[in-house]
């Protein structure tokens, strides 16, 4: 259903916040990607938002902290022209904090919530640009 309105990349769709933003900008008709490990989730959340809103909702299942996974949402935001906003809501904490460290998870959680961050933001930053659209106005993050 062509809209008018830009499509919306959700990171961290399937559940919390990024759930609340794939509702949000559904009911405003837009058409979303949505990106998160749960396959079973996004797929549950997008039949609930198609049937509701008429919105197109595609999911793209992702470990933002997996290299392979994280280029596969940088090239959707490259090459798919209808997106125009990026939600980058995937987050998490590391356990142990600084006084027991887990180093493992430390690495994940840079991975994901500054190394996927920046990488998704530079993807859709070049092809916005490109676009004659500013970047600094077309990108939300949420910090849980």
């Amino acid at each position: 259903m062509s809209r008018n309105l830009p499509s919306v990349l959700i990171t961290g769709a399937s559940s919390g916040i990024g759930a609340v933003y794939a509702d949000r900008f559904a009911h405003r008709g837009h058409d979303l990607v949505l990106v998160a490990r749960d396959k079973v989730r996004m797929t549950a959340l997008a039949a609930r938002l198609g049937a509701t809103t008429g919105a197109f909702v595609d999911v793209l299942p992702a470990d933002l902290t997996e290299p392979a996974d994280l280029r596969r949402v940088e090239q959707r935001l490259r090459e798919d022209d209808q997106i125009g906003i990026l939600i980058n809501n995937a987050g998490a904490a590391a356990p142990g904090g600084v006084t027991n460290p887990d180093l493992e998870a430390f690495d994940r959680l840079i991975r994901l919530n500054v190394t996927a961050v920046t990488r998704l933001a530079g993807a859709a930053g070049t092809r916005f640009a490109s676009r004659g659209k500013a970047p600094s106005s077309t990108f939300l993050r949420s910090w849980h």
